[in-house]
C-alpha cells in the first residue's frame, strides 16, 4: 500500500523500494544500502541523485565518505506541493502560447477519427466531455473506468456534478456501484448477459469508443451523422432497459 502511494506520485518502482529502505535505516553509506535493498550498485547512485532532486533524501559528509538519509515523511507533501507549482507554471506557459498553436493547426474536415492509447488517452476524452458541457449518453459500462483511472474518475464524476453536466448510462449490475448518489446520474440497467469489451460514449458530435482490452484504446469519431446514428441505438437500448 506504501509503495503504491509513492508510485501514484510520480516516483519509479526503484526509487520507492529505495526511500522506503531509507526510511529504515540511520544515515548509510551506498554499501550499506546496497546491502539492505539488493540494488544494483550502479543504479543506487543514480536513484540517490533522482530522490536528492525531488527533496526525498539528503546526505551528510563524514570524513570524506558520503551518508545517506531519507528525508522526513513530512517531505512528501511538500514535493506534491512543488510539482503543482511547477504545473500551474506550465500550464500558464501553454495558455500564453495557445493562441499561436491554434493558427498553426490546419482546419480539418467535419469527420475525423483519432486514436488513442493507453490511461493518459482515456483521460484526454474524459477532458474533452468536461470541456464539452453537453448531455452525454453512455452504454456498454461495467465499471471498467473505476478499475483503470481509480481516483482520477472519482474526480472526475465531481466535476461533472460541478459542471451540471448530465449523464444518461445503460449498464448491467456490475458497472452500478461507483454512480449510486450521483444526482446528475439517469441510469439504466440490462442484464448481466449483455456483456462487452467496449463502451461507447455519446457527446456533442462525437463518440467515444473505449476498448478495455490489454492495452486500452479510444476511438474518437467527429461527425455529427455518426453521433446521431449512435445516439438513436443508445435511445432503443433505453426503452428496453430498466430502472
Amino acid at each position: 500500500m506504501r509503495k503504491q502511494i509513492l508510485l501514484k506520485i510520480g516516483l519509479s518502482s526503484n526509487e520507492a523500494d529505495l526511500y522506503l529502505a531509507l526510511l529504515e535505516m540511520d544515515a548509510s553509506l551506498v554499501s550499506k544500502i546496497v546491502e539492505k535493498t539488493k540494488l544494483n550498485r550502479t543504479n543506487i547512485y543514480d536513484l540517490l541523485e533522482k530522490l536528492i532532486n525531488k527533496g526525498l533524501v539528503s546526505y551528510v559528509i563524514k570524513n570524506n565518505r558520503k551518508y545517506f538519509h531519507a528525508a522526513k515523511p513530512e517531505r512528501i507533501l511538500r514535493y506534491l506541493e512543488e510539482k503543482e507549482e511547477k504545473l500551474k507554471e506550465e500550464k500558464t506557459a501553454v495558455q500564453k502560447i495557445l493562441p499561436e498553436l491554434k493558427k498553426i493547426r490546419p482546419s480539418f474536415k467535419e469527420e475525423l477519427v483519432e486514436v488513442y492509447e493507453g490511461k493518459e488517452g482515456f483521460k484526454t476524452i474524459l477532458e474533452d466531455i468536461i470541456r464539452t458541457k453537453q448531455i452525454t449518453f453512455t452504454y456498454g459500462s461495467q465499471g471498467n473506468f473505476s478499475k483503470i483511472l481509480d481516483f482520477y474518475f472519482t474526480h472526475y464524476l465531481k466535476r461533472l456534478e460541478k459542471n451540471k453536466i448530465k449523464m444518461k448510462v445503460i449498464f448491467n449490475s456490475i458497472g452500478s456501484e461507483k454512480f449510486i448518489g450521483w444526482k446528475f446520474v439517469d441510469a439504466r440497467y440490462i442484464p448481466n448477459a449483455y456483456k462487452t469489451p467496449t463502451e461507447t460514449t455519446v457527446y456533442g458530435n462525437k463518440v467515444a469508443i473505449f476498448l478495455f482490452t490489454e492495452q486500452p484504446r479510444v476511438i474518437l469519431v467527429t461527425s455529427k451523422t455518426v453521433s446521431e446514428s449512435y445516439k438513436k441505438q443508445f435511445e432503443l437500448l433505453w426503452k428496453i432497459a430498466k430502472k
